[in-house]
């Protein structure tokens, strides 16, 4: 499996989740009074960035500076612009827990890149 493809299915695979979570997980717990401590507010707020960055990952090499740079631009879109037209009542509501999952989504793709580059690194590395 090439890399491009392991960021696809990851892509794939965290859209997924927060589409199942948002529609079973989070009725669930509104309906039934779960304090679950705030997750399901953050849903979307959680899987964003990471759907997002290594959906675009997928489709064409980056380098790891660059990948980094499209991780705090997500966070930043997702977590501050996003967040700040809620605060004005343009769009949304204003939630900073959407704030800090958002970050802690920013952080678990930084991670994912670290995990997925080293795999793939070891692999060129062992064929020369």
């Amino acid at each position: 499996m090439t890399k491009k493809q392991v960021y696809l299915r990851i892509s794939i695979c965290f859209a997924l989740l927060g589409l199942l979570l948002s529609i079973f997980y989070r009725p669930y717990i509104y309906a039934n009074n779960v304090s679950d401590f705030g997750f399901a507010d953050v849903i979307g707020s959680f899987v964003s960035v990471i759907s997002f960055c290594t959906f675009v990952w997928c489709n064409k090499e980056y380098s790891n500076k660059v990948k980094n740079s499209h991780i705090f631009l997500a966070i930043f879109v997702y977590g501050v612009l996003w967040e700040f037209l809620g605060y004005l009542k343009l769009y949304g509501t204003f939630d900073k827990k959407d704030i800090f999952a958002t970050i802690v989504s920013g952080l678990l793709t930084y991670f994912i890149k670290m995990v997925v580059e080293k795999k793939y690194d070891k692999k060129y590395l062992k064929k020369h």
